[in-house]
């Protein structure tokens, strides 16, 4: 199984040299503290970050947004579990850095007290750091107890804690569970790393595979034995849909994720492609043959045909909804060359989006509204870009391989694809501005998609 590996941070200190150094005499240790602090403070105000007397938030909507100084020292726990408390002290730091929204030291100055006690907050402030989390953890036998709290430094406020009950098997969805909350309490909008990535493999089985956002708990779904495509989550991630070769025609299944039966929901005669659900799950968008030529068709879920949304000619396929459901982009190559086209979901005139390039496919719509992510052929490679719903600001966010195939997670803050890099396909995750790229999967696996819930 892939993990996701956290680059050390600028400003952190090595474990062996706090580990070594705490022993010293007093007059090294506060030498130790003034170095500490000085360097992480230097580092900390290139980062132009908000006053520190303000709310401790994460403004999405500003241009120039700064990462956040953010403290997550080693989860205190006995001697027996302190290898645990590293494990999901780790879980943390990788879900927050995935992000690309903090600065993540992993220690604090030599001497600062950060015990429930007495913590340094004032020392913590003048080094920078515009947040602590800590926790601890209690295993006993099988069952595991985490604590964890969120403070804002400045005003010396704990924002955020929670305590956590499971096994000890549950672990790593406890601690995605509390990032959600911290991301909820920094940004208004709860994290998506209890949520699951669904793929199809891209060997010789080419089955639907379910795993969490980073990679771990990786599970198969189906079993059919035949060609795949294009999964997609139900809004109440109970079920998936997806285009299978099971009668010989590529026909729009359903699969119940409880009892993993199937459903047949349209096999008709030609295309029942790329579809993918309405917000509110009362209609799919997808591609149906009309007439020897792919057309954007909704349906109900039980594949009673709605409305007809796209006419004249050329190929129309991969449609993706608005977040309120009032629109669609598709792909069309009316124009000789596959481009990304909008359209009212109850009809009406189309308008071509993209002109940049003359290759552009695999359209998804960012849960915020404001951006659609999608692949483009550019200098003979495909890429992940990103451009605005009016057709402004055109992103190239991959740059390594052919990537393909982007899925937005339903906070909006990562994007999962499918990429060649390193010689195999495999999906990888980024955040939003591509800053942070890691492959998530050590199989391969291709079209990506997101959930809005965390289900197994």
């Amino acid at each position: 199984m892939a993990h996701i590996i956290m680059p050390r941070q600028p400003g952190a200190t090595p474990l062996k040299d706090r580990t070594e150094y705490g022993l010293r005499g007093t007059s090294f240790r506060y030498r130790a503290k003034f170095l500490f602090t000085a360097c992480v403070s230097l580092l900390l105000m290139c980062s132009a970050t908000a006053p520190v007397h303000g709310k401790l938030v994460i403004d999405l909507n500003n241009p120039n947004l700064a990462k956040m100084p953010i403290a997550i020292p080693d989860f205190a726990s006995d001697h027996a579990a302190a290898p645990l408390a590293k494990e999901l002290t780790n879980i943390l730091r990788n879900d927050l850095y995935m992000t690309g929204l903090f600065h993540i030291v992993d220690s604090v100055p030599q001497g600062v007290s950060i015990s429930e006690e007495q913590t340094d907050f004032q020392v913590l402030t003048e080094s920078g750091f515009q947040a602590l989390i800590r926790g601890k953890i209690l295993l006993q036998g099988d069952g595991l107890t985490f604590e964890a709290r969120l403070y804002d430094t400045a005003l010396q406020k704990m924002e955020l804690g929670k305590r956590f009950t499971g096994r000890l098997n549950d672990r790593r969805s406890i601690v995605h569970r509390f990032a959600d909350r911290v991301m909820e309490t920094l940004t208004g909008v709860p994290g998506c790393f209890s949520t699951r990535i669904a793929f199809v493999g891209a060997g010789q089985d080419r089955e639907i595979y379910s795993m969490d956002y980073d990679g771990h708990n990786l599970g198969r779904l189906t079993q059919i034995g035949t060609i795949v495509l294009s999964p997609e989550w139900a809004p109440d991630g109970r079920s998936l849909i997806f285009t299978a070769y099971l009668k010989g025609n590529p026909d729009l299944w359903s699969l119940d994720l409880a009892s993993r039966t199937q459903r047949l929901i349209s096999g008709r005669q030609g295309l029942n492609a790329s579809a993918r659900y309405s917000p509110r799950g009362d209609r799919i968008a997808l591609s149906l043959t009309d007439k020897g030529i792919p057309k954007i068709f909704t349906i109900t879920p039980e594949g009673n045909i709605i409305k007809r949304l796209t006419n004249g000619r050329g190929n129309d396929i991969s449609p993706t909804w608005s977040p309120d459901g009032s629109t669609i982009a598709y792909v069309s190559d009316r124009a000789g060359t596959p481009q990304i086209y909008v359209i009212s979901s109850n009809g009406g005139p189309s308008t071509r989006l993209t002109f940049e390039t003359n290759y552009n496919t695999d359209p998804d719509w960012s849960p915020r509204g404001d951006l659609l992510a999608f692949t483009s052929r550019i200098e003979g490679r495909f890429q992940i870009c990103t451009i605005r719903t009016d057709g402004t600001d055109f992103r190239i966010l991959t740059g390594e391989g052919s990537n393909m195939g982007p899925a937005w997670s339903p906070d909006g803050r990562l994007i999962a694809f499918s990429s060649n890099r390193g010689g195999r396909e495999r999906i990888f995750v980024m955040n939003a501005r591509g800053e942070i790229q890691v492959p998530v999967t050590s199989t391969a696996g291709k079209a990506p998609a997101w959930s809005s819930h965390g289900t197994r």
